[in-house]
């Protein structure tokens, strides 16, 4: 199967907290009286940030619910990591996030996520009010009989506050697969987009069903980096979504 890079696409925006996020680095000792789950944070600047891979495996996670490809047992491996398994070339889910299959012949994996850091603009607000990056949230388990807190004590949550501004930037790749002239590869970031609709409905990072990570995605742009091209907004076509099955075209004028 002849398969031929074609197109670049930039996907940017703004991705605006509107509840505190939690996307833990892990704790290598205890503190008495410390934060008990840490942010990740940039190693030198020590600015929290949403690692790509965090992002990309969300976005992967929804657009399997979505198209019904969460395995029914806990015995079943999840869709697209079996090896030796036998996936369509199409499919639209795999070629936009990737497969390890030995026998997969769809090309690699569309989909490029990258670190997202803070917009500079929100950070220089924050320091000028005199006010921290990072918030710590203090949490406690309930004793279902006592309907108390429990003996255990409280614990410290660390969360990125609510209102924090990230860069968002994507890039796809559009290859023409047996001839199709990338069509296939154009529906699938159609997909994508979608996709990105259902995480403003979800939660990213930890604890979402407590009320971490609800965000919105502001100033959506699409842009050709090859051949090279302006950004065009598409951001009232992504606000019209409403679900999954909704139509979207973000290519046409």
């Amino acid at each position: 199967m002849q398969i031929r890079l074609i197109q670049l696409f930039e996907l940017a925006g703004t991705v605006e907290l509107l509840t505190g996020l939690h996307i833990g680095a892990g704790k290598e000792s205890i503190e008495i009286g410390g934060v008990d789950a840490p942010v990740v944070k940039h190693p030198h600047t020590g600015e929290p940030y949403i690692p790509g891979s965090s992002l990309k495996g969300k976005l992967r996670s929804l657009m399997e619910w979505a198209t019904h490809k969460v395995p029914a047992a806990d015995n079943q491996p999840y869709y697209g990591v079996d090896a030796n398994g036998e996936y369509k070339d199409d499919d639209a889910l795999l070629r936009i996030f990737g497969v390890t299959a030995k026998k997969w012949r769809g090309g690699p994996s569309r989909l490029i996520v990258r670190d997202s850091f803070l917009v500079r603009d929100w950070v220089n607000k924050v320091t000028r009010l005199g006010l921290p990056l990072v918030e710590e949230k203090t949490e406690v388990t309930i004793d279902r009989i006592q309907g108390k807190a429990a003996a255990m004590g409280p614990r410290t949550m660390e969360r990125v506050p609510a209102g924090a501004q990230f860069r968002l930037e994507m890039l796809f790749k559009i290859f023409d697969v047996a001839g199709d002239g990338g069509e296939r590869d154009r529906a699938c970031l159609n997909g994508l987009v979608k996709t990105m609709k259902l995480l403003e409905q979800d939660a990213l990072g930890g604890s979402g069903s407590r009320g971490y990570g609800k965000l919105r995605l502001l100033g959506l742009t699409l842009r050709s980096l090859e051949p090279p091209g302006e950004p065009r907004s598409i951001q009232s076509r992504f606000e019209a979504l409403r679900s999954f099955s909704d139509e979207l075209d973000v290519f046409s004028d």
